[in-house]
């Protein structure tokens, strides 16, 4: 397990969860711009990428202390 994991991200935001993602350890990922993943959901709202807490990757950043 890697310390630079999304729960101790800056741009982990965990209290933003949509209900139909909910999970303790689901939050949403605020690095990248809201995207819509395919085209069936192009008609609704573009959405924030979930991840999970112990998810990674090359764009950590770590929280202010």
């Amino acid at each position: 397990m890697t310390d630079k994991a999304c729960n101790v991200c800056a741009f982990f935001d965990g209290a933003a969860v949509s209900e139909a993602a909910k999970a303790d350890t689901a939050g949403l990922c605020r690095f990248n711009a809201p995207t819509f993943l395919t085209e069936e959901e192009m008609k609704g709202a573009a959405q924030w990428p979930v991840v999970q807490s112990n998810d990674w990757c090359g764009s950590f950043e770590g929280q202010a202390a």
